[in-house]
């Protein structure tokens, strides 16, 4: 064993756990989870059995290409019926050669395998086919959300009374929500009128956040362009504090209104976490300072970060899970910028993320259930609902009027198999996972780290030549320091394609990782402006990732780099 990999080593009773929830809940074992004996699944399963990229799924499949070819260009629905339990090819074949994330080697972005009883769960949810726009048409789903609202509500800290939360269809839904709660609030007239083009008003968001920052904003009819202020961000990939405080000073002093502020804890490329309570500490005492009757809604998209929730209570002291110590040093770190989330008025939950969970089991969360009672409709424009219905649901406040409570019971099953013993053991295996390969990645010639501190289960990074570059780290520091000078924009761009022409000729072996056009960025130059900096990233949510797979990529590279 390497000198350098002796304490990122995974104890044995920590394997044990693993092993265990692994058989147990990600095995796919009919004799465990009786819904797998259907003929149609069984065969399912039997046919992804082997791990393969979709290029090798499909030319292995019998009848592959014509399958293939008849889902590229059928247009004709059938004139009879298919009796019962017969198995459709089609409909099979699509789905034993879509992306396998059962392949412990996939770790291209925040996506996982969904756990055994949150497919059980889902299952459940399609076959009662609850419809959430109301009780009436929802009756106990709409019990079973509630429940789950109290669980995350007592888990981040809010008073489980006063606070409240839906399913809603994705991070981007749930990121939209937290705009629409700020502009109700603040443009009190707009739940009627729109976007009054005369209102002065400025949204706030980080550099770094998630695209859904600008798609959700423009959905709801915000200026994206001249009215949506980039903070931005700090060494660690958090937002800037200094900017941050400039910009909404010179807001407020302006009397221009800022609705939302968007912060994010856990950005999709670097684990990036802001800091909430600054942040709240900072608009209260601005909103003081300039006599600001409604503050800005501090929304935190925490769809990729919210499970380091799961370890508020860890007793890190006595470390019953016998984490290895730099995981755990990184993950203590970032229980402490977690505890912080109370603070923030709404934030997102994806449970199809680091909840193990499949697509789409999304819960926004609000500190203050009267948020909602500000995206209320007039009543009368839901006519066909009967009075008692309307007050009894969130249907004059929601996007979507009718939502699926398919995602409620994955994420119910989920938390109540998995517990938090099992998601903490599932959240510190993918630390683990990533604590690891950043250990391994120093093997690798021309490799460094772009952000070496994140201490998150996403691990970025960048390759150079190591026939031009000799040393990669100084030279990452030097494209930071002076890649905003244009003189050094060639340099840039000759780095970023060795790598790019090494990510694609390696291809899909060992470890699936994935391209990242803006991975880290040059100092900002006079003009407040920086130059992105592309690079390679893998995201240790998989469950069934080990160190066999990182230590073949890291020979792949070590190889390639010969």
């Amino acid at each position: 064993m390497s000198a350098s990999l002796y304490d990122v080593q995974i104890a044995p009773n920590f394997q044990a756990r693993m092993d265990l929830i692994r058989r147990n809940y990600f095995s796919r074992d009919p004799e465990l989870w009786p819904i797998y004996k259907d003929p149609g699944m069984a065969r399912y399963l039997e046919l992804i059995s082997i791990p393969k990229t979709q290029e090798e799924l499909v030319a292995d499949y019998p009848g592959g290409l014509e399958l293939r070819e008849r889902l590229l260009t059928s247009d004709e629905i059938p004139d009879g019926m298919r009796a019962p339990g017969e198995i459709e090819p089609t409909l099979l074949y699509a789905a034993a050669t879509t992306k396998q994330w059962n392949n412990p080697a996939s770790a291209e972005n925040v996506v996982t395998l969904p756990c055994d009883p949150a497919i059980y769960g889902a299952l459940l949810g399609i076959t009662s086919n609850a419809n959430l726009v109301c009780r009436e048409y929802s009756e106990s789903a709409e019990d079973l959300e509630k429940a789950i609202v109290r669980k995350i509500a007592k888990l981040v800290g809010y008073d489980v009374e006063r606070a409240d939360g839906i399913f809603t269809q994705g991070g981007t839904f749930c990121n939209m929500y937290g705009y629409l709660f700020g502009i109700r609030k603040s443009l009190k007239n707009s739940v009627k009128n729109g976007f009054d083009t005369t209102n002065n008003y400025r949204f706030v968001c980080s550099q770094g956040g998630h695209y859904s920052n600008n798609t959700a904003l423009a959905t709801l009819g915000g200026n994206i362009e001249e009215k949506n202020l980039k903070i931005k961000m700090d060494e660690e990939n958090r937002v800037d504090l200094r900017d941050l405080e400039e910009k909404l000073t010179a807001c407020f002093r302006l009397n221009c209104v800022v609705p939302t502020i968007m912060l994010t804890m856990g950005t999709t490329d670097t684990f990036g976490v802001d800091c909430v309570k600054p942040t709240r500490n900072l608009v209260d005492r601005l909103c003081k300072e300039f006599q600001i009757e409604t503050a800005p809604h501090i929304h935190v998209d925490s769809a990729v970060g919210w499970a380091i929730l799961f370890f508020l209570d860890y007793d890190f002291d006595a470390n019953p899970l016998e984490i290895n110590r730099p995981t755990l040093m990184g993950l203590r770190r970032h229980v402490e910028l977690f505890r912080q989330l109370k603070y923030a008025d709404s934030f997102a939950v994806d449970f199809h993320k680091w909840g193990f969970a499949p697509y789409a089991s999304s819960l926004v969360m609000v500190k203050d259930k009267d948020s909602f009672k500000a995206l209320e409709h007039d009543p009368e424009q839901f006519s066909y609902f009967e009075r008692g219905a309307k007050e009894r649901a969130h249907l004059q406040s929601t996007i979507e009027a009718s939502r699926s409570a398919v995602g409620v019971f994955s994420a119910y099953a989920a938390l109540e198999y998995l517990g938090l013993e099992g998601y903490r053991t599932l959240i510190a295996n993918s630390l683990q996972n990533a604590t690891y390969f950043c250990r391994r990645l120093q093997d690798a010639p021309g490799v460094t780290l772009l952000a070496p501190h994140n201490d998150g289960p996403c691990v970025t990074f960048r390759i150079y030549d190591p026939k031009v570059v000799k040393d990669p780290q100084e030279e990452l520091a030097f494209e930071l320091k002076h890649g905003s000078n244009p003189s050094n924009r060639a340099r840039i761009e000759s780095n970023s394609a060795y790598h790019r022409a090494d990510f694609l000729g390696r291809g899909k072996r060992d470890l699936y990782t994935n391209w990242v056009e803006y991975a880290a960025h040059t100092e900002y130059d006079e003009h407040n402006a920086c130059v992105r900096i592309p690079g390679e990233k893998a995201v240790f949510f998989n469950p069934l990732i080990t160190t066999k797979q990182i230590d073949s990529f890291i020979e792949l590279l070590i190889e390639r780099q010969k």
